[in-house]
């Protein structure tokens, strides 16, 4: 029996590592087909709204945005409880999700009370808007309170989706609505009506289509886990709750880091130099998801492994997709690193003062995020959250003063991020101990199978770097070459030094496998 069980858990496993490369795939062509359509989205709703009405939807949007991290909490609580239950042998769905359904529908309740009070208020007397544009200013504002509290509502829905690992449906639901919405842009551009108005209508499009087919398909398919019943268990009521609170306090935290930044570099240096900040900002939601979209891939059955009990699983997952994140973020870091300044200048050609140098510490900042490796998701599997989240808020919101009084004292405006890096360094290091100490997670066994093939990667790519970074480059095909140079060395490097022969062997074959299923498709 017991060589029937290992093969059946090693088929298991085997499943299971095909779903997350399958889930990847998925993923990173829903981004891929995502940045393009939003790019030119933006451009289009630009272009039939100009400037000012565009502005006056995105300040008046924003104020939703800002009470919607209490539903980003909750989403990530619901997400994290559904995997635990499906892990369990005995797990009831259907209670855990009527228990964050009712916490759903009591948060959207009080955003709605929250943003008709003070929103409503806000606009009357604080927003800059003329007169003519008011009584837009408050249907844009409604249209966007409407939408966020059917999106929250919506959250325990998508989180099956998540938690059953159902990418390729959401990504061609989303990806399926952006196509409508451009052909719904070229309209507006010929629209002869007030446009600011249809185009608040049309950015409602995806959450109502999500609210309508999530809610369709859950109760074809998963019934009996949306059934709605009354739960009267307080300690699990308490238990999400509890969770909750914690994750709201980072989220919280990291938004305060990141608009306490803009606000401190607007009062110390001038708009000028946070639009050099914003090209940074840009620059790294582009790269971000590139490395981060492993980790998604993998969170479910990270969740539902710790759920079950398997911690091999657990590490195995951790650490093959920590250490292939940072290789997927290295084959973007080091090309961007080597050729930033031209590239800069070939997207934006007038490249704003500060922006090289605020970017490059951006990078930074997200290659530092990169080297988290999945741990975060063992904690919040774990349960054991609430450390995790007070260290790390302290630490992120401690940046804004810091920087408050380096500012005071006369540094420039880049030695903010700088001072970001220390502080993402520092809860790495704790973070580390932390999982040793609280979770019992192998932390040294995991830096031996994660950084140090990492660094070996990175060794001859600097070294040719301060090579090359000594050479003077003056024309488009000399700049070229060079970013054809190192990209071709950082994926030499990532593959003969960053994977081991299993590894290369496993990537080979399923490249063959990929190329032989799209010729059958051909033919």
């Amino acid at each position: 029996m017991v060589p029937n069980i290992g093969n059946h858990m090693h088929s298991d496993h085997q499943t299971g590592n095909k779903k997350i490369v399958k889930n990847t795939l998925v993923v990173y062509g829903q981004l891929f087909l995502k940045m393009l359509l939003g790019l030119y989205t933006s451009r289009l709703a630009l272009e039939a709204l100009g400037v000012s009405d565009y502005g006056l939807n995105s300040v008046v949007g924003g104020i939703v945005v800002l009470f919607t991290f209490i539903s980003d909490s909750l989403a990530g609580t619901t997400i994290r409880f559904i995997n635990v239950e499906r892990g369990k042998e005995d797990g009831n769905l259907n209670h855990i999700f009527n228990v964050c359904n009712v916490l759903h529908i009591i948060t959207a309740f009080s955003i709605l009370l929250l943003l008709e009070i003070g929103g409503v208020f806000y606009i009357n007397n604080f927003l800059n808007v003329d007169a003519a544009k008011a009584f837009d200013a408050m249907f844009v504002f409604q249209v966007s309170t409407i939408v966020c509290c059917i999106g929250i509502v919506n959250v325990p829905y998508s989180s099956l989706f998540n938690a059953t690992e159902k990418f390729l449906f959401t990504a061609i639901v989303e990806i399926s609505v952006k196509v409508v919405q451009l052909g719904l842009l070229f309209w507006l551009q010929t629209f002869d009506g007030n446009r600011l108005k249809a185009f608040s209508l049309i950015e409602t499009l995806p959450m109502l289509t999500a609210f309508v087919v999530y809610h369709i398909y859950c109760y074809r398919h998963w019934r009996e886990v949306v059934k709605w019943r009354i739960v009267k268990d307080r300690h699990l009521y308490r238990e999400t709750l509890s969770y909750s609170y914690y994750n709201l306090m980072s989220t919280v935290a990291y938004m305060f880091r990141g608009q306490g930044s803009l606000l401190l570099i607007n009062y110390f240096f001038g708009t000028i130099v946070n639009g050099a900040y914003a090209v940074a900002k840009t620059v790294n939601r582009s790269i971000s998801p590139f490395a981060n979209n492993f980790l998604n891939a993998a969170a479910p059955q990270i969740t539902q492994s710790y759920s079950r009990g398997d911690m091999e699983r657990v590490y195995y997952l951790t650490s093959r997709i920590g250490k292939y994140s940072l290789l997927m973020m290295i084959t973007a870091f080091f090309p961007m690193w080597a050729e930033l300044d031209f590239i800069l200048h070939v997207w934006l050609l007038q490249v704003p003062d500060g922006a090289l140098v605020f970017t490059q510490m951006i990078l930074l900042m997200a290659f530092v995020a990169v080297t988290d490796g999945g741990i975060s998701y063992v904690a919040n599997a774990s349960g054991k959250v609430s450390w995790f989240r007070i260290i790390y808020s302290a630490i992120t919101i401690s940046c804004i003063p810091i920087g408050y009084a380096l500012f005071k004292m006369g540094y420039p405006a880049y030695v903010l991020l700088l001072a970001f890096i220390i502080a993402d360094i520092l809860w790495r290091i704790i973070q580390f101990c932390m999982a040793y100490i609280i979770l019992h997670f192998p932390v040294i066994r995991f830096c031996q199978d994660v950084f140090i093939p990492i660094t070996k990667v990175c060794i001859p790519i600097i070294i040719c770097l301060s090579f090359t970074s000594r050479m003077r480059i003056d024309n488009l095909l000399l700049h070229l070459g060079h970013l054809a140079l190192i990209l071709t060395l950082t994926l030499a490097s990532a593959f003969f030094i960053g994977l081991n022969k299993i590894e290369r062997k496993q990537l080979l074959t399923w490249v063959r496998n990929f190329t032989k299923g799209i010729e059958t498709e051909r033919h």
